[in-house]
């Protein structure tokens, strides 16, 4: 009797076993695991931005954290008081992150969701620099999220934000890139005034041309030549 209940025990476990199988394969085949999957769901994420970013990356992609303070003990680093948003980071080579970005950025955009460098390494030891995503195309609102500032020069969150402000009505700003202490921004509206610019800049970001381009005129010129923004303070 125990024999025949087992076998049919057996039996009555197979079409599950197949069906799990044929589930973890649908998802395989879709550059998704079943974990990934409950993950990107718990975080209301559309797998489509998921499996584009799989298209050009191939490492892990995780939750949203992000610390600007770090532990470092026997090799071992932790994040200090990360901050936890709903959204993805995942890892990418320097030289292949901001080309990554602009790559995603405008279909993402279309979908509701922003893409931007997150920390950067310039490729030292090799590090990689980290990218995330937020179901979010405001740009206040992430540097809100991450509390963006220059505190060394008083320059509170909030005091970033309504610079930005100004910024953006003038020369049209995209975020291509936030963290802790530094921003970075596509500028669409050129200035008529390069230098006139470059001064605005240096009045609230000394840093960039103190410990960077080393004069005004110079980061003028870079500004130019790169049409992009990027403020930071050490």
């Amino acid at each position: 009797m125990k024999a025949n209940y087992y076998k049919w025990l057996f039996w009555a476990y197979i079409p599950c076993l197949l069906s799990a199988c044929e589930s973890n394969v649908k998802n395989a085949a879709h550059g998704l695991t079943t974990a990934e999957r409950k993950l990107f769901d718990s975080l209301q994420i559309d797998t489509g931005i998921v499996k584009d970013i799989k298209k050009l990356n191939h490492s892990k992609i995780e939750d949203f954290h992000y610390s600007l303070g770090r532990l470092y003990d026997d090799g071992k680093e932790t994040e200090v008081d990360p901050i936890h948003l709903k959204g993805l980071v995942f890892d990418e080579q320097g030289p292949k992150s901001y080309k990554l970005v602009f790559d995603l950025k405008d279909s993402f955009r279309r979908q509701g969701y922003s893409i931007f460098l997150l920390e950067t390494n310039f490729n030292i030891g090799k590090k990689p620099d980290r990218i995330a995503v937020l179901k979010t195309t405001d740009k206040y609102a992430i540097l809100k999220q991450i509390g963006t500032d220059g505190i060394n020069y008083n320059i509170t969150n909030d005091c970033l934000i309504t610079i930005i402000h100004k910024f953006d009505k003038r020369y049209s700003l995209e975020l291509i890139a936030a963290s802790g202490d530094w921003c970075e921004f596509v500028i669409h509206n050129e200035p008529k005034d390069w230098l006139a610019f470059a001064k605005d800049v240096y009045a609230v970001c000394p840093d960039v041309v103190d410990q960077g381009a080393e004069s005004v005129e110079a980061m003028a010129g870079e500004m130019q030549k790169t049409k992009r923004l990027y403020l930071w303070w050490d």
